[in-house]
This record gives C-alpha cells, structure tokens and sequence, in this order.
C-alpha cells in the first residue's frame, strides 16, 4: 500500500505511459483493482524470503521482453538491484543496490511512503499532493453489499474492527496484535458508548483470533468473520470509521478515504504509521525503545502490558467520530 502514492506521482507525470507492476501472490490483492496500473506482473516468490533461480531469471526474462524504459524499486534487496541491471532497463532507481542508476538513501528515519517517494524526487518528479490509494474489486463490493443487507447496516454509520494481522510471507509478528480481550472490552464499550453498530473482522486465517475475541463479549455484536482483502476494503470504504492493528488492511482502509485509527505496538510511528491527513487518520501508541534498525529482526523488551490501553483507544475512537459528525454538518 506504500507504493500506492508513488504510482499516483508518476501517473500524473506520464499520464500517457505503460506502467506495470510486479507483485507475487502475497500481495497482488493490495493493487488488483488499482485503475492506475495497466498490467499486472507475477513475480513469483521473488522479494519474498525464499525462492529459487529459477523463479529470479523468469522474472528477468519477463522484463527484458517488455523493454521497459524505467523500473522503479521500492524495497531494500540487493537481489533486486541486480534483477533491475539483467533486465536491460536503462534507468533503474532504487533504495539499496549497487546496481541503480539513481540510487536512494534507505538507511534514514523516514516513513515508508515518504521513502518510496524518493525515488520519484530522484528523478525530480512533483510528489505534493501524493495519497495511499486503494480500490475494491467491483465483485467484492458486491458481496459487501449483501453482507450489510443481511446485517440491516446498508444504510447505517457504523464501525469496523478488524483484529488480526502482524502476518505475511516474509514475516510474522504476533506482538503487533492487540489482545483480544482488549479488543472485545473496546467493541462492547463502543455498542455502549458510541450509539452505533459494531462489526468485527478479520483477514483469511484470523479465524481463531475472531474465535477469542467474540467468546468474551456478552452483548450482540455483528461478525463478518474472516475475509479477503477486496471485502474488507470494501467494508472499510462504507464504515464511518476503521479500527485495526498495525496491518497491511489498515493501510489498505487508509487507501479507500474512511476514518482510520491504528493501535500500534511494538512498530515505530515514524516509519509505519497511517499515512494520511489528520482529519481521516490516526493512532495511538505508547513510547517504547523501538530498536534503531526498527523490528524486522523482533520486538525483544516489548509488552502490551506497558501499551496502548482500551481507554486509550476509546477516547480517541469517540473523537474520531466526533470529527466525522462534525465535518458532515459542515458539509
């Protein structure tokens, strides 16, 4: 989802150029709708943590055969620099690489977007403006529909909780997941407190966090339990506001204009927070001694006992709320 703001500053720059994107199967669903790419290309495993020769020189001749005048790279692998240079693309920008014809400092303290951004700058493209996008499939708005009319919410404000995440293919962070018990003392407090309809959810394989959460709340609440990506941005871009762990759904939520509040653990702000206006985004985190290289490498000394707390999350959830009824009136 971060390299979505960079795809809108060069589609604004060569509102007449291919632009294609390489992603593997992990990841496709982030920009399978995105009106701004115009093909999308399987990289296979390739830019996960394992894969075979044989996965790098089908991407290589993929890329040759296109004759791609610039290839953009937003990630730190060495690997890719060099599939970069073996593709015969004569400009070639990107993070960390020995192998670029502009190459971007990726060492610093920066959020992930504004990084990815760089490498527009490099090339000195205008980046003002640039915004996380995301766009539901147009079958998943659809089945959200139903959901919603099934749920008697299709014309309703209400409010979307989604509670796992802190997984994907290169990585697996449990300590990014705020625990279920405080996700089901928030949920209730919010049917309670904010006067509107609650609904849970959670990606493909969140089922048993789903499980733990809703075995502790004692009230009628709505589930929509675990779905694909395209149906949680679709209820995400119908919710009144959206409230998630530090996730790629949270950014995809980020990305379809909704009200977002993030509740962030071990991850720091700085680099990983949701990237947006103040007005549509927020979070909530407690300070800890984050590492200096950050957590790929884990989260050791971290503790949810020392984090953002249920009371945390409440009063800045009611303020988002607060914002939204307010800038409708304005309206």
């Amino acid at each position: 989802m971060f390299t979505t703001p960079l795809l809108n500053v060069l589609r604004r720059a060569y509102p007449d150029a291919r632009i294609d994107f390489a992603v593997g199967s992990h990841a496709r669903a982030a920009i399978e709708a995105n009106p701004i790419i115009d093909n999308r290309i399987d990289s296979g495993k390739v830019g996960q943590s394992r894969y075979s020769l044989l996965d790098l020189f089908k991407l290589i001749r993929t890329l040759r055969a296109t004759h791609y005048d610039a290839i953009f790279v937003p990630d730190r692998s060495q690997v890719l620099s060099l599939i970069a240079l073996l593709s015969g693309i004569k400009i070639r920008i990107g993070l960390r690489g020995n192998f670029y014809t502009h190459r971007v400092e990726s060492n610093v303290l920066k959020h992930e977007a504004e990084l990815y951004l760089d490498l527009a700058r490099a090339i000195e493209l205008d980046t003002h403006g640039a915004a996380v996008t995301y766009t539901p499939p147009a079958a998943d708005q659809k089945t959200v529909l139903s959901l919603l009319n099934e749920n008697k919410i299709l014309d309703k404000p209400f409010v979307l909780i989604h509670v796992g995440g802190g997984k994907n293919p290169g990585m697996v962070m449990s300590e990014k997941r705020w625990l279920p018990a405080n996700f089901a003392r928030l949920a209730m407090q919010l049917v309670r407190e904010g006067g509107k309809p609650v609904a849970l959810i959670g990606g493909v394989g969140d089922e048993p966090i789903l499980e733990a959460v809703t075995g502790l709340i004692n009230i009628p609440i709505i589930n929509f339990g675990a779905r694909p990506w395209g149906e949680i941005g679709a209820l995400a871009e119908r919710c009144e506001l959206y409230v998630g762990n530090d996730t790629g759904a949270t950014h995809l939520a980020v990305g379809t204009g909704t009200r977002v509040l993030m509740i962030m653990g071990p991850s720091d702000p700085k680099r990983y927070a949701p990237y947006g206006d103040h007005q549509h985004v927020t979070y909530v985190w407690r300070e800890w001694n984050v590492p200096k290289e950050g957590v790929r490498g884990g989260a050791k000394g971290f503790s949810w006992s020392d984090g953002v707390t249920v009371e945390d999350v409440m009063l800045a959830s009611l303020k988002m709320l607060i914002r939204g009824e307010q800038l409708a009136f304005r309206i």
